[in-house]
């Protein structure tokens, strides 16, 4: 449904404009034209038009039929100029551009869609060919790298504290059981690793 809203000054050219629009377009949503000039500007009944679209949330069009700034509730909207007089291909092609039907809306988020997941698959055939091909590999060395200063990082954190607990003399493997007893619970079993002979905690 497409409204109009003037001031009375302005009616021959809202009837023009309702004329030209006749039964021309199946709307996915309700359009109000707003013919903006001083006098609507001030006209309270077209400002009060104005809100009430934007709380149904209309599309609004505002066409500025004279040289006078757009009011306050239309501040960023995209108006057609016909100061210099009114276009009626213009009009029509700015309407096809924001009255696509429910139908053609989804017809076109299809397409997206499709094209979408068309890139995808491509993508993610590609990948799986250059693997297979050897063009692209696993970052092995990186890996590693990554594992090594893992592994010297803990080997840090641990030392100093397994530096007390690790036998040194034969007096201290035959004390080791009562030293591994009262280690640390996070660390007996990198205690245990420096003195093989002890059995694992639960075998018989």
């Amino acid at each position: 449904m497409i409204r109009i809203t003037y001031a009375l000054e302005q009616k021959p050219l809202a009837e023009e404009i309702r004329d030209d629009l006749s039964d021309s377009f199946q709307l996915a949503q309700s359009v109000l034209i707003v013919l903006v000039s001083a006098a609507s500007n001030s006209d309270r009944k077209v400002q009060a038009e104005i809100e009430r679209a934007r709380e149904q949330r209309a599309y609004v069009l505002p066409i500025l039929t004279e040289r006078v700034r757009l009011p306050a509730a239309l501040q960023g909207a995209k108006a057609l100029n016909f100061s210099g007089g009114y276009e009626r291909e213009r009009l029509l092609r700015r309407l096809a551009q924001v009255t696509m039907t429910r139908d053609d809306i989804r017809r076109a988020n299809r397409r997206a869609l499709a094209v979408i997941g068309a890139i995808a698959l491509l993508m993610f055939g590609l990948a799986i060919a250059a693997m297979v091909g050897g063009v692209v590999g696993f970052p092995v060395a990186e890996y590693n790298a990554d594992a090594t200063f893992q592994a010297l990082w803990i080997d840090g954190l641990i030392r100093e504290t397994l530096a007390y607990a690790q036998p040194r003399t034969t007096a201290d493997a035959l004390n080791f059981p009562a030293t591994y007893a009262a280690a640390p619970t996070r660390i007996r079993r990198f205690a245990r690793a420096t003195a093989t002979a002890l059995a694992m905690e639960g075998e018989t």
